[in-house]
């Protein structure tokens, strides 16, 4: 009996190191899934078999919608219950024989990239997005940020983004047909359906992570002088529309998303123009992969230049306009005094009083004036540098 319990102790030790391990390893490498809710990693205790992939059955109609330079752009698609079921079944965490890979969290991403070879829907997918490109006589380079409109245009899932930062219920990445059948997913959820359709189109890909803000965003081969990061690959935005490839949007501390780059409103003292934004942290790069090159970075790099030269000035011209409302405040408020004073001299005939006052008063009129021109100038200048800001934007 002795001997049966000191093996079952043993036993029970050794199950408590290995559940230790892996917290370990979970706790040092983070729970990949990006919902932070585990598991993200499991050991295998049996080979499971894959499923059998589907015959097409309850057929659903989904059209998208989006805009690009200006136009609006509309894609019908046929989409099925049942595959919609079976990548529903497909495996949400990564498991593994004995010892964890060095790579898992790159081969973790890679499942979710991987279609079933009898699923034509990215395939199809991206030869309509081609033919709508061509149709409107778009270049090769359009036509990536065509796609990339079509996938920031698919609805934001703050409800399950709210869940991950919450880090409740059970949220987990979705493969691509999830997301387009759903038609909403987070940044994980839209990025990786972006990847998979741009590399159907050719394109080199990779999966940039930001771990502190629990953000994911693509990457797209382009020339290595003008990548992100110097990693060869540019920065694609997915959540929101309106953000351009290779340039990285800021996050919003509150709100916990990033900012796409939109209109800033003429100038008015009434409104506050800052927001609590700052820039995305350490990236991981995951799943790089070799193709075409998107080259209108270029010209957006340009563009890009400019926009940041632009934001300096604005905010020059707007801590000057916040000092310089402020004088001007101060002095109307004090000719408003000095005059009423003026007033009550020249009523009690107090001349002699009112003629020593009077230079004063005009000595500070003199000078408000002086100072509201160069405030008025100062408002014309930010309001031309704001017109010229939201022209770029829009390009």
């Amino acid at each position: 009996m002795k001997n049966f319990l000191k093996k079952f102790a043993v036993v029970l030790i050794e199950l408590a190191i290995i559940a230790s391990a892996l917290w370990y390893i979970a706790e040092k490498r983070g729970i990949h899934n990006f919902s932070q809710l585990g598991p993200a990693l499991e050991r295998k205790i049996q080979q499971i078999s894959p499923r059998a992939f589907p015959a097409l059955q309850q057929p659903v109609e989904k059209t998208f919608s989006w805009g690009y330079k200006g136009l609006k752009y509309e894609l019908p698609l046929t989409m099925y219950q049942s595959i919609y079921a079976y990548y529903q079944a497909q495996p949400k965490t990564f498991s593994y024989d004995n010892q964890l890979p060095e790579n898992w969290e790159d081969q973790y991403y890679g499942m979710f990239l991987v279609s079933n070879e009898n699923d034509r829907t990215l395939v199809e997918l991206a030869s309509s997005l081609q033919a709508l490109g061509k149709k409107h006589s778009l270049t090769d380079d359009q036509i990536v940020e065509l796609t990339l409109a079509f996938v920031q245009a698919i609805t934001y899932d703050d409800a399950k983004a709210g869940n991950i930062l919450a880090k409740t219920g059970s949220e987990t990445m979705l493969y691509p047909y999830e997301t387009l059948f759903e038609q909403r997913g987070v940044c994980s959820d839209k990025s990786l359906l972006a990847i998979s359709i741009l590399r159907q189109l050719g394109y080199g890909t990779a999966i940039f992570t930001y771990e502190k803000e629990n953000h994911m965003a693509i990457g797209i081969a382009c020339p290595k002088s003008y990548s992100t990061y110097g990693s060869g690959y540019c920065y694609g935005e997915t959540t929101s529309t309106g953000n351009k490839i290779g340039i990285i949007p800021q996050f919003d501390t509150q709100s916990k998303k990033t900012v796409e780059l939109t209109e800033i409103g003429t100038f008015d003292s009434a409104q506050n123009q800052q927001a609590s934004l700052q820039e995305l942290g350490k990236v991981v790069i995951y799943q790089a992969t070799k193709g075409k090159e998107y080259g209108g970075i270029i010209e957006t790099k340009k563009i890009e230049n400019e926009i940041s030269q632009l934001k300096i000035k604005m905010k020059t011209i707007l801590d000057q306009l916040t000092t310089q409302k402020k004088v001007v405040n101060g002095e109307n408020a004090d000719l408003k005094i000095q005059k009423s004073d003026l007033d009550n001299f020249k009523n009690d005939q107090n001349f002699e009083k009112y003629n020593l006052r009077v230079q004063k008063y005009n000595t500070l009129l003199e000078k408000y004036k002086k100072d509201v021109q160069i405030y008025n100038n100062n408002v014309v200048l930010y309001n031309q540098t704001v017109a010229r800001y939201n022209l770029l934007i829009k390009q």
